[in-house]
């Protein structure tokens, strides 16, 4: 095999334009591409060939398509290639990083990183990025190719020269979708009006080379692009290729179709479609590191959580409503989330947040109108918080040491969630909750009778000094919070409480009523 990488680089070098390409590069091009494959190119003799193949014939096509004009594109720096794309009719403005704190991800950012960008403010984008916004660096050097890399988890794979050819430069077509537009052929680099002709090279780095430009100046790479994927989204390095003050050099055919190519080399940014209910069910849990099993890690997980949300989700569908169902906190950061009128705690537990941007973003949708039905042990969560005792108006305190029939007592029948319950209605099975209230908070609408219990728990939580004075311990309120509307019922412990249609209406009501006219 050596001896045939012998022979195919000497056939090689005689194909190019120079004499005497030393083996030396040879043998760094294939050991390089050993560990950095690049399609269509396995050997030294696969360089030489893209590099001797006929020149392209024809104009590049250069036309602002449908497509690039529906696409949502940010600039953070690189402000002149910003003003071009306005002249495009393109929808460009600069990145906000608030509105993407909130979810509202662009499908491109166009970034300059020049000298003053610190690495911190390079994470701030791949958050983004994670989420399927497609992250464009214009002129990156090597040092933020290796800054990015490191980021991502990559080793920079740094650029590799050949000794000086009298060629143009060359592209190495990896990716369809990033040259249509372009004539077939070798694509010498003048097209990008600012190289010369010195040393062949590629840039290798990241999972992709999409492609590379055999020609340097001042012994760097003239003009190259790799890929590197992240998330839902990518992050694409493009190598110093024009004039970055000089708007001609931008508008150039060949640099502009590469840019607008760029635009649509990714899929827009998946943008959720609005729904009238959030059906959350997130509760504290942990994989065991030995066994690989699922199981609670300092709480108990309800198993009528996913059951339930399941039952609900079914229900408010069939009553004309749009459900999500989800246990991710990221959730709250969406746009379509900020849109949506009502959510529901699911008989969620513990913390319910993973950041602080997504806990803040819940509480200011909360207060901004939001409306929240919140179920049974998520009377539970974020256990010591003082916010979220302030936003449900009460949290849990204890349960009776079993399940038993619960007589209901003092319904407030002017509250749609009660008015649609039978008069009368005993709860058959329930582990009943007993909550810490905030004095003058909330406002009762069910209360269950303490005194029609069995003797033995009316002693058990006599002897704890739990007794109520007036024989009813509440177990279902309402509340506001900021302009939100709040209703907690302390039902829903049982899986098979979600198949009584009695309950899901209330459940049903309950959430309507939380909020009446959506938003």
């Amino acid at each position: 095999m050596k001896k045939l990488l012998i022979v195919a680089a000497a056939f090689a070098a005689c194909m190019c334009a120079s004499a005497d390409a030393p083996r030396s590069f040879a043998a760094t091009v294939e050991d390089y591409l050993a560990t950095h494959p690049v399609a269509g190119m396995e050997t030294y003799a696969d360089f030489c060939r893209l590099v001797a193949q006929p020149a392209a014939n024809g104009a590049v096509d250069a036309t602002v398509q449908p497509c690039h004009k529906a696409r949502k594109i940010r600039f953070w720096g690189a402000l002149e290639h910003m003003s071009v794309f306005k002249s495009w009719g393109l929808d460009v403005a600069e990145f906000d990083p608030d509105a993407a704190d909130r979810g509202d991800y662009p499908d491109v950012i166009f970034c300059h990183l020049a000298p003053g960008y610190c690495q911190g403010d390079v994470d701030q984008i791949l958050d983004a990025v994670r989420h399927g916004t497609h992250f464009v660096t214009l002129q990156t050097t090597d040092r933020w190719s290796e800054v990015i890399a490191k980021r991502l988890g990559h080793t920079y794979g740094g650029v590799l020269t050949a000794p000086a050819m009298d060629r143009g430069g060359v592209f190495f077509k990896n990716c369809p979708k990033l040259f249509a537009g372009f004539p077939e052929g070798r694509l010498d680099a003048p097209l990008f009006s600012c190289v010369g002709k010195s040393r062949h090279g590629m840039f290798l780095t990241g999972e992709t080379c999409l492609l590379g430009v055999a020609d340097t100046h001042t012994g760097r790479i003239a003009s190259s692009i790799a890929q590197y994927k992240y998330g839902k989204g990518a992050v694409t390095l493009v190598g110093p290729c024009v004039n970055q003050s000089s708007t001609t050099d931008m508008n150039a055919p060949a640099y502009k179709r590469l840019l607008l190519n760029l635009v649509d080399l990714l899929p827009p940014v998946a943008r959720e479609k609005p729904y009238d209910v959030l059906l959350y069910t997130r509760w504290m849990w942990h994989r065991d590191p030995k066994t690989g099993a699922v199981a609670p890690k300092g709480s108990y997980h309800h198993f009528s959580t996913e059951v339930g949300a399941g039952e609900m989700a079914r229900y408010f569908t069939a009553k004309g409503l749009t459900v999500k169902v989800t246990d991710d906190p990221e959730v709250f950061r969406t746009a379509a989330f900020r849109a949506c009128p009502r959510m529901v705690f699911a008989c969620a537990n513990e913390e319910q947040f993973e950041t602080e941007s997504q806990r803040a973003a819940f509480y200011a949708w909360a207060k901004a109108g939001g409306g929240t039905l919140v179920l049974h042990s998520a009377s539970n969560c974020e256990v010591g918080s003082k916010e979220w005792r302030d936003f449900l108006g009460g949290t849990f305190l204890f349960h009776y040491p079993r399940q038993m029939p619960v007589p209901f007592a003092d319904a407030d029948k002017s509250n749609p969630a009660i008015a649609c319950m039978p008069a009368g209605y005993v709860w058959p099975r329930e582990e009943i909750y007993v909550n810490d209230m905030v004095p003058g908070a909330v406002k009762p609408v069910l209360k269950f009778n303490a005194l029609a219990i069995a003797g033995d728990m009316q002693k058990w939580i006599k002897d704890r000094g739990r007794a109520p004075a007036d024989g009813t311990h509440i177990l279902e309120w309402t509340k506001t919070y900021g302009n939100g509307r709040v209703y907690y019922s302390a039902l829903g412990h049982n899986a098979d409480s979600f198949s009584s249609p009695e309950f899901l209406e209330h459940l049903y009501q309950a959430c309507l009523w939380t909020a009446p006219r959506g938003r």
